[in-house]
């Protein structure tokens, strides 16, 4: 296909001889005889013309080189197409190359130099920009000019590669929402149930009873609690199949993001570079520049930007993307063309293969611009150019020029496909984070403890103090009871008799004969316990 593509391109200038065999070309108006007869009017005219033509060093789509007697020679798609009809007419032209390279604004040089008419046409793809019509006129549309980012390659995705992966910001926290409105849901319908029907089934319904229920499912434990009633069973049944569902899922998409070599960018669209506060580098007076007064102001609004007339492929790559994580904005193209001569340079310096793709390209664009070229007001050829540039266009010869300097297969693509990957710390961060918290709270759990105890045996160790006092402090104990009488324990011949069933001391008296009760052995007790 690109050979019948090159062929149909060397056959186009022949093409355009405009001879009757190929006047079927021109599409019929209100007077076909006259348009031919100018077409073929200026053709004749454009032989050996001398015109002038401006453009600027924008590789790989326009761009100058010094020949061997140091005139400049215009290269690149646009000059390609140049070449085209200079084939056929013969016409000369002088090539001009200024060190503003900006096409976003109406001051640029190219702009001004063909306003002003020192130029006549502007071999490059200018985009066109409201406003700018005024002072110039433009081809027919050439193509749809994207600009894109282009940005280091990202360690890893920016969904995250840990335990967390699997599921979006919004899942985890519906599932964290689950769980803990499931615990309360679950003891009010056990007490609800209990309150309608007493007695018909003798189930927990605290609320610690149930959140340890919540939990153990999670992590396929038992529980103690064993209902009876239809109502709770089947609670109990959709939380088991709704852990079982989750579980699953989230085992398979673990295994997907862990294993397969999977990308996304932290930048999705153009209000991501203003929120997350990007710093970004454009071309100086390009249309990015003048796009930030119109289209990107709100979506870059605080963002960083920086405009250089450097380019210097090597310098924005390394020092500004690579080094300062920088994101460079330019045409879709230009960005490919650098990342293939990047990749190119390091396959030669035999970097590993795992290497090699150390920059990535949005497969988004930031902004979208038709382009075409442009000519001073007025152009007597503009018609013959047109119409040339039309057919190039509508046959696909502009498309093909453009990107034929870059291969057919993706560039360091988002998706690198590797078939291996060896897991990195990265990966298991999140586990080392839940292993910190969790020897953390083991250790806080163990000093609170220890504090606790630690005021609590002193606190006892105090009370025991405040008791022994207390005992050392109480009087001494009465004596025994017998030792309260005098007599009759002086007298010797005094002697006991049981009267009655109890016994009695008989005592001498100067009355005659006394009885005192004996107290009894058990008695004896009381003065050591009162």
């Amino acid at each position: 296909m690109t050979n019948g593509l090159a062929k149909m391109c060397n056959d186009l200038p022949k093409l355009y001889n405009f001879g009757d065999e190929y006047m079927d070309l021109i599409p019929e108006g209100n007077d076909p005889e006259t348009k031919k007869g100018e077409i073929r009017k200026l053709g004749k005219m454009l032989r050996d013309e001398h015109i002038t033509i401006v453009t600027t060093q924008n590789k790989p789509l326009h761009y100058v080189v010094e020949d061997s007697n140091g005139q400049l020679v215009g290269k690149g798609a646009a000059f390609d197409l140049l070449h085209y009809i200079k084939e056929q007419y013969e016409f000369n032209y002088t090539v001009t190359l200024y060190k503003d390279q900006g096409l976003g604004n109406k001051n640029a040089s190219i702009i001004r130099e063909l306003g002003e008419g020192r130029a006549d046409i502007a071999v490059a793809f200018v985009p066109i920009l409201p406003g700018v019509d005024t002072a110039l006129d433009y081809s027919p549309i050439l193509d749809l000019g994207e600009w894109m980012l282009l940005m280091k390659r990202p360690s890893e995705s920016a969904t995250g590669s840990g335990l967390l992966a699997p599921f979006t910001s919004d899942v985890w926290i519906l599932i964290l929402i689950s769980l803990i409105s499931m615990g309360p849901i679950v003891s009010l319908l056990i007490l609800w149930h209990k309150k309608l029907c007493p007695g018909e089934q003798n189930l927990t319904h605290s609320l610690f009873e149930c959140v340890w229920f919540v939990y153990g499912a999670i992590i396929k434990q038992g529980s103690t609690m064993y209902p009876t009633a239809d109502s709770t069973r089947l609670l109990f049944a959709v939380w088991w199949i709704f852990i079982t569902i989750l579980t699953a899922f989230y085992t398979a998409n673990l295994t997907a993001f862990l294993t397969i070599s999977m990308f996304t960018l932290p930048v999705s669209k153009a209000e991501d570079i203003g929120a997350k506060k990007y710093s970004w580098i454009a071309d100086d007076g390009g249309v990015i520049q003048w796009a930030m007064d119109d289209v990107l102001q709100k979506p870059l609004h605080n963002s960083i930007p920086i405009y250089k007339n450097d380019r210097d492929a090597k310098v924005i790559m390394e020092d500004y993307v690579r080094v300062q994580n920088y994101l460079y904005i330019n045409d879709r193209l230009i960005l490919e063309d650098m990342l293939y001569n990047d990749y190119m340079n390091r396959t030669k310096k035999d970097v590993p293969e795992s290497e090699r793709c150390v920059f990535v390209i949005t497969k988004w664009p930031i902004l979208t611009i038709e382009r075409a070229f442009a000519y001073k007001k007025n152009f007597k050829y503009k018609p013959l150019f047109d119409k040339i540039l039309s057919h190039l266009v509508e046959s696909g010869v502009v498309k093909f020029k453009m990107q034929e300097h870059l291969p057919k297969a993706s560039i360091c693509p988002l998706n690198l496909k590797s078939i291996e990957r060896q897991l990195r710390n990265t990966d298991f961060l999140l586990t080392y984070y839940i292993i910190s918290c969790g020897f953390g709270s083991s250790l806080l759990s163990f000093l609170v403890e220890s504090l606790i105890g630690y005021q609590y045996k002193k606190k006892l160790k105090k009370a025991k103090a405040v008791e022994n006092d207390d005992l050392t402090s109480m009087p001494p104990l009465p004596p025994p009871y017998h030792t309260l009488f005098q007599e009759p324990f002086n007298y010797p011949f005094g002697q006991k008799e049981n009267i009655n069933g109890r016994e009695y001391w008989v005592v001498p008296s100067d009355r005659g004969k006394e009885i005192v009760p004996v107290r009894a052995t058990s008695a004896m007790m009381f003065q050591y316990t009162h």
